[in-house]
């Protein structure tokens, strides 16, 4: 029982990184579209690019988890079921009736306008004799009539009944519709890394190294929710390269920005959130309280964005650490104007209430503060947190004693 139970879960994990392939195999083609085309998930085939003129490319993707002895993908063999079967799907749809298409004119018809594509991760084989032989065909050193020739021996090769139905599906066309549709037959192999070449066809569009991930994840997102709220409506997954662009044309105009890209990093938050001396000092001056789990984890958050995001920045090569050197002199001068002012002549105030109400009035003064960075200002946001970060060190406090206290 528990056997059968990891099978089905390989099986269940072999068809997801399918669908994965198919749908990351679409993504690229939208990133790829250009001005007049549509691409189509799900629609006419697994996906189909649409032409300005009206011409259609039918993709069939095949994705396989099995490797061979050197850890690749294994090939694709000369009878291999996902070759035929899509073949065979190509063939049925070339002489669907139900779209009209019993005569052999309405089948060339519709080959004047369509081509197929077969796009695996397998990887091209030199012993596949499909392959040897369709390619003799396209350079013409081989005659349509050869080609069957080979494939009527194919069929003789095999004895699996299914791989022989679907040979019998190209066998079945007539030999003009036969010969047309081969001519538009053409096949992507060892297509692996397809989430790689998302990332290059977003990077060919200007846009820097740094920020490639960024773009990438933004518009991997909002495919994703746009096409489950297409068919929860019961619409089909299209885009048209308008539409496209008009969905994600912000996400590349905010990568291609002189200014800072501000992550949203969601950061593992401290065991303890009351732990932390930037909280401890909000506390004493009672600007929170400990129970309120919302306003730490709240602020914990950004505080670890401001930070993480300035890591970020420098490792990229945005900033310097001279340029946030300056911002926390800047931060300095700031936090020191307001401190003069709750404090004047730097003056301990009388116990109690009127201590707190200064060093408070000190923190909602600096939350009005938007930092500068490398000539840029921070947002209000990113700007807090920059102060709790400073304040956690800490650096600087809000009680007239906060080193004694802190320190």
């Amino acid at each position: 029982m528990n056997e059968r139970s990891r099978v089905d879960k390989t099986s269940a994990e072999d068809k997801s990184i399918g669908f994965d392939y198919q749908y990351y195999y679409f993504l690229n083609e939208l990133l790829n579209l250009k001005s007049g085309q549509t691409a189509g998930y799900e629609v006419l085939d697994d996906v189909y690019i649409e032409r300005a003129d009206g011409k259609k490319l039918l993709v069939q993707l095949k994705h396989t988890v099995q490797k061979n002895a050197q850890g690749n993908p294994i090939n694709l063999t000369t009878l291999d079921p996902d070759l035929w079967k899509s073949i065979s799907n190509w063939c049925k749809l070339i002489v669907d009736p139900a779209d009209g298409r019993t005569a052999v004119a309405d089948q060339l018809a519709f080959l004047k306008t369509t081509s197929f594509f077969l796009a695996s991760n397998k990887s091209e084989n030199a012993r596949n004799s499909f392959l040897s032989s369709i390619d003799e065909f396209w350079n013409g050193s081989k005659q349509h009539a050869d080609f069957i020739a080979d494939i009527q021996a194919l069929k003789v090769e095999t004895k699996d009944e299914t791989i022989q139905g679907y040979i019998d599906g190209l066998l079945s066309l007539d030999p003009c519709v036969s010969e047309a549709f081969l001519r538009n037959l053409s096949f992507g192999l060892g297509l692996d890394e397809i989430i790689t070449r998302c990332k290059d066809s977003i990077l060919e569009k200007q846009i820097h190294p740094t920020r490639v991930d960024d773009v990438f994840q933004a518009v991997d997102s909002k495919i994703r929710a746009n096409s489950f709220a297409k068919v929860k409506a019961g619409e089909k997954i299209s885009f048209s390269f308008e539409q496209f662009n008009r969905e994600c044309r912000r996400d590349f105009d905010k990568a291609r920005s002189a200014g800072f890209l501000i992550r949203d990093l969601t950061p593992a938050l401290p065991g303890n959130l009351s732990d932390q001396t930037f909280i401890k000092q909000l506390v004493d001056i009672e600007d929170i309280t400990t129970d309120d789990v919302e306003t730490l984890t709240k602020f914990t958050t950004m505080r670890l964005n401001f930070r993480d995001n300035i890591e970020k920045w420098i490792q990229d090569g945005d900033i310097t650490q001279s340029d946030v050197d300056a911002l926390e002199q800047e931060a300095d001068t700031y936090w020191d104007n307001s401190f003069l002012a709750g404090y004047p002549g730097r003056r301990p105030p009388p116990d109690g209430p009127a201590a707190v109400a200064a060093a408070r009035g000190i923190v909602q003064e600096l939350r009005k503060v938007k930092l500068p960075l490398a000539s840029q200002d921070l947002p209000i946001r990113m700007s807090n947190g920059g102060f709790y970060e400073l304040s956690d060190r800490p650096v600087m406090g809000w009680l007239h004693n906060w080193k004694d206290l802190y320190n």
